[in-house]
């Protein structure tokens, strides 16, 4: 059985077979400090701890945005660089990038940037679709997961504004925001009506990153009035089709916003931080199988100690053996997690999935 198979399953709660093992990967600085700990230098983690893999693929675009912005530095220094990001975002960073990067300045303002959104966002854009698309998905079927990124009703101008200027947008240019996200949700319509007929996808993909530390970026009203419509047209199209996994992306507590997204059709989480409040467990208990989740397990737990990594994973066991649920680090694996962790790490999940006594 090969890990798109088994990841399908497991989503579809589907008996007598193992979850993907798939617990995650390191920053480029988490690497270097395990190859100094053990680990042979240049080895594919996948090969070497005899994890479970696959592709994601996104049809039918070359970029869902486009065209693209450029990356271009503007400014470098022996600690640091100044540079336009692929999302168009002036940003310094450090240049080992051991931490998040300072945002200088945003591409969009407001509604006088909705004429070049309009042409960003425009199926027929040339360029936009590749033309071998049908092709390739058809080649790499086995074993890659295929999706369409259906909406950012959130996280696009949340990344292209700034938070703070997105907030004031709301309450200052509502009808704009109203605009992109129409914007958005039409290309996806576009990109599922060309693939549908001719490909079946897998689920549908989304990225928000709505969640803070304690709660929502959004209330539950504002949810409702400027997102709800979009995701829930994208749903109808695609539960005509079959397709009845909605696959989120979103960093933070999402506590408030997992029953408004349950009601559009989404029902897969990741990467359920537990320093913002996130419990897999808690979560089971209050949804059953309503939620799929994947994530999880606390980065804080990898660093700890290897005592700590196994109370955690047999408590997370029953959630496991249970279905619908594929535990991994919470995010990127950090640079203060010893090797000698994530080895420990991997031999707990290889217990509880049968792969090791």
């Amino acid at each position: 059985m090969n890990c798109k198979t088994r990841w399908l399953k497991t989503m579809h709660f589907e008996p007598g077979h193992r979850p993907p093992l798939m617990p995650g990967g390191p920053w480029h600085t988490t690497r270097k400090r395990w190859e100094q700990e053990g680990l042979p230098v240049g080895a594919d983690l996948t090969e070497y701890f005899g994890l479970d893999s696959m592709r994601m693929r996104q049809l039918p675009f070359s970029d869902w945005f486009y065209p693209p912005f450029q990356e271009k530095v503007l400014e470098e220094t022996d600690d640091w660089i100044v540079k336009i990001n692929p999302r168009g975002v002036k940003v310094r960073n450090f240049k080992d990038e051991v931490s998040m990067p300072e945002h200088l300045e945003y591409p969009i303002k407001g509604p006088q940037d909705l004429a070049w959104l309009k042409q960003r966002f425009d199926f027929n854009t040339p360029g936009r679709v590749k033309p071998d698309w049908l092709e390739e998905a058809r080649a790499n079927q086995a074993n890659t997961l295929h999706f369409i990124n259906a909406g950012m009703y959130f996280a696009y101008l949340n990344e292209h504004m700034g938070t703070e200027q997105l907030m004031y947008a709301y309450a200052d240019f509502p009808e704009f925001i109203r605009q992109v996200n129409e914007l958005q949700c039409k290309l996806t319509e576009d990109g599922l009506k060309a693939v549908l007929p001719h490909f079946p996808l897998d689920l549908l993909a989304y990225h928000e990153d709505m969640g803070y530390k304690t709660a929502s970026l959004i209330s539950p009203a504002m949810f409702r009035e400027f997102m709800m419509p979009y995701y829930k047209r994208v749903t109808k199209i695609a539960l005509a089709h079959g397709i009845d996994l909605g696959y989120m992306d979103s960093d933070g507590n999402i506590e408030e916003l997992i029953p408004l997204w349950l009601e559009c059709g989404i029902n897969i989480f990741t990467p359920l931080e537990v320093a913002a409040g996130m419990d897999v467990v808690k979560i089971r208990k209050q949804y059953g199988q309503q939620v799929r989740m994947t994530g999880g397990f606390d980065k804080r737990i990898l660093a700890a100690g290897k005592a700590e990594i196994r109370q955690e994973v047999e408590r997370l066991r029953p959630v496991i053996e249970g279905g619908g649920f594929i535990p991994g680090c919470d995010h990127g694996i950090p640079h203060d997690v010893p090797f000698a962790n994530f080895c420990c790490f991997v031999d707990c999940l290889k217990v509880v999935y049968g792969m090791k006594t």
